[in-house]
């Protein structure tokens, strides 16, 4: 991927393995995530579904999809150097199908714009190659700081 740098997908699976070690809800929801690339500003992984990722129906819930656009948008905040990744003000999911377990998720994260207050997010999300749902997300980030150069 044009861009890709080795220390930035080591800064973000850095914050990833923070978060698993946490034990919190992103770490239940996506202990399983596998980062494919990231650039300054853009992330990429893939995350299998398994039967807790599901609705009653048997589809892929829509609340661990929303999720998924919550902490794929920080990553890719957390990917122009950022060691934290500040709070949500907004986030919207639109769901355009369905998936259900044993299928495969990616996600296409990515800084639309980075402000001096908010940074804008996007997230494109995948299944069998076909995209099922796609989420913007804000987040207030002005008192964050960058890692050390």
């Amino acid at each position: 991927m044009t861009g890709a740098t080795t220390s930035t997908i080591n800064h973000v699976r850095a914050l990833m393995k923070r978060i698993k070690a946490q034990g919190g809800f992103d770490a239940y929801c996506f202990g399983n995530m596998n980062l494919i690339s990231a650039e300054a500003g853009r992330v990429r992984g893939e995350i299998p579904v398994e039967k807790g990722h599901l609705n009653a129906i048997g589809g892929t819930h829509g609340g661990w999809l929303s999720t998924l656009v919550d902490v794929g948008g920080s990553l890719a905040i957390a990917s122009r150097g950022f060691n934290t990744t500040g709070v949500s003000t907004d986030l919207s999911v639109s769901f355009l199908a369905a998936s259900g377990e044993g299928s495969s998720i990616i996600f296409d994260a990515q800084v639309l714009k980075m402000g001096r207050t908010l940074a804008y997010t996007r997230v494109d999300i995948f299944s069998n190659e076909k995209m099922i749902a796609t989420g913007s997300h804000t987040k207030f980030v002005a008192k964050e700081t960058a890692k050390s150069q």
